[in-house]
């Protein structure tokens, strides 16, 4: 079979949805007592195995867009700007965060954040989903495929634009306006090094300082 230039996308998006929905198996078939492991122990194998095929699926399959066609900058500008971008990422994060606070009447807390931080505390294990499989899963899809195939299509900032909306609505937990400023930099991160490791590495570093941190700020507070 004659594969399309779209193949390795429609791959990517398949591995992404699976990797959501699998977990729900686990969940169906262990006893009810046990419902929460299933949930957690599931997510945590079928996330991880999701990121490596989805890495596989990167390294085999050539990506037709313009941004992979172009150089990637060096491997020390990648680690510089995955740094560099995790700050920034943060920074639109908090001033998000205030817009919405003071705004948009939301919470000030993320209620995907802190079920996080609550499984952590739980499964310290779940720890590796946060800061590496889902970081490498969401960039792939988001910024790779999404926001890279949209670029072609409709610019850089209308596809920053989408991209970076479903990056938020994905999240289900109403800061949309917090999430699509986190995914306007990856954006930025992937645009500016043509090389999808860099939001990967801000994102997974932003993950764990974030989940860490709130750790740390509830056990002083207790």
């Amino acid at each position: 079979m004659k594969k399309t230039k779209a193949f390795p996308s429609i791959l990517i998006i398949s591995t992404y949805i699976a990797a959501q929905l699998l977990p729900i198996l686990f969940i169906a078939f262990a006893p009810e007592e046990l419902a929460t492991d299933a949930s957690i122990y599931g997510s945590m194998i079928s996330f991880a195995a999701g990121a490596i095929i989805m890495l596989l699926i990167n390294h085999k399959y050539v990506f037709h867009t313009s941004l992979e066609k172009t150089p990637s900058v060096a491997f020390r500008k990648v680690i510089l700007w995955g740094v560099l971008g995790m700050v920034l990422a943060i920074f639109a994060q908090n001033v998000a965060n205030l817009i919405e606070v003071r705004f948009l009447n939301q919470p000030l807390d993320s209620a995907n954040t802190q079920a996080l931080v609550e499984v952590v505390k739980n499964y310290p294990s779940f720890l590796l989903l946060t800061s590496i499989a889902g970081p490498i899963m969401e960039e792939l899809v988001f910024r790779k495929v999404i926001f890279g195939v949209l670029l072609d299509h409709i610019g850089v900032v209308g596809g920053a634009v989408v991209s970076s909306l479903l990056f938020a609505f994905i999240h289900f937990d109403g800061h949309l306006l917090l999430y699509s400023s986190m995914g306007f930099v990856f954006c930025y991160l992937y645009y500016r090094t043509k090389n999808i490791g860099t939001p990967i590495l801000a994102h997974a570093l932003m993950n764990t300082l974030a989940v860490l941190a709130n750790i740390a700020l509830q056990n002083l507070m207790q």
